[in-house]
């Protein structure tokens, strides 16, 4: 697929930007994305390695066909303006669709290679993916990855921005913009350090006593805490909250130091079981399990390595 290849947009109208027969070459698609991406000529210039010039010819061209501004000008800033907002999800799935075309088309021994991009929350980053990727990466030997880990806030926020294409999270969030799938489950359980006595199971009232180890706002886990709290007759804020740490390392360390008692996720403590640094403790009738979720943008196109890859992990599930 060459880079002057002209799409015919006939007939397909983005919120009345486009009139019927217009062309728009893929170049001043790039560089639109680029500047829009970017919020610079200059940075969108390094992108595409090409001139700032070019790159303002090419945006320059892309507003005479479509008889609008796309960014206002202001000193050495520039903004995008609404119509560019409408234009960009448009534009964007245009170049994905194309890119995957030009991938499955030169891949005619459908080898599978590139750099996969993967945001993912705490649990799933660093228990989940590494093994599912070492799966993957013995099959297909030409693909590498790069798995990005942040709260499931934060991963939600990178896939809305268009940063990142791909999300592995522990918390849903209502959203008309994503699409959730699940992946996998886990049990919370409640862990203490091997110096406290413990007995085998407390009560809710004996766990409301104790003093705990919470994580932040905006992780899969507080927020699996949260709903499983609700559906068993307590509520975070009347945990006995002495600490409120920002990962799940930090947790574990808390706990094997008995700073506090913490509800976790059981595969974020396996080893320390077996080996004895941390003891698990029943609560009386309440069992509490949570998902992990793939999560996309919905009307994006993947292109064909994400596409293969999330195919796969969906198998999982």
């Amino acid at each position: 697929m060459c880079q002057g290849l002209i799409v015919i947009l006939s007939g397909i109208w983005w919120c009345g930007l486009i009139e019927e027969g217009g062309k728009i070459d893929t170049k001043q698609l790039k560089s639109f994305l680029a500047v829009y991406a970017s919020g610079s000529f200059t940075k969108a210039a390094k992108m595409l390695n090409t001139s700032q010039p070019a790159v303002s010819e090419q945006i320059k061209s892309l507003e005479n066909n479509l008889n609008c501004r796309l960014f206002d000008r202001m000193g050495r800033s520039i903004k995008p303006t609404l119509k560019a907002d409408i234009l960009y999800p448009g534009a964007r799935s245009v170049i994905d669709n194309l890119e995957r075309i030009k991938e499955e088309i030169s891949s005619e021994d459908q080898c599978v290679r590139g750099e996969l991009i993967i945001g993912a929350s705490t649990i799933p980053g660093a228990y989940l993916l590494p093994h599912f990727a070492s799966r993957f990466q013995k099959q297909h030997q030409s693909v590498s990855f790069e798995i990005r880990i942040a709260d499931s806030l934060t991963i939600i926020h990178l896939l809305t921005e268009h940063k990142i294409l791909l999300g592995v999270v522990g918390a849903k969030q209502p959203s008309s913009r994503l699409n959730f799938k699940t992946i996998g489950d886990d049990e919370l359980i409640l862990v203490s350090s091997t110096e406290k006595i413990m007995e085998k199971s407390v009560d809710l009232k004996d766990l409301l006593r104790m003093p705990f180890l919470l994580r932040e706002e905006g992780s899969g886990t507080r927020k699996a805490i949260e709903e499983c709290g609700i559906k068993n007759g307590f509520t975070v804020a009347e945990l006995n909250t002495v600490a409120v740490l920002g990962s799940n390392a930090a947790i574990k360390e808390a706990v094997k130091e008995d700073l506090g008692v913490s509800i976790v996720s059981r595969i974020s403590v396996r080893d320390e079981l077996v080996s004895g640094r941390l003891q698990e403790t029943a609560i009386e009738g309440v069992r509490m399990r949570r998902s992990f979720y793939s999560v996309t943008l919905k009307g994006r196109s993947l292109p064909n390595l994400y596409f293969i890859f999330l195919k796969k992990l969906l198998s999982m599930g």
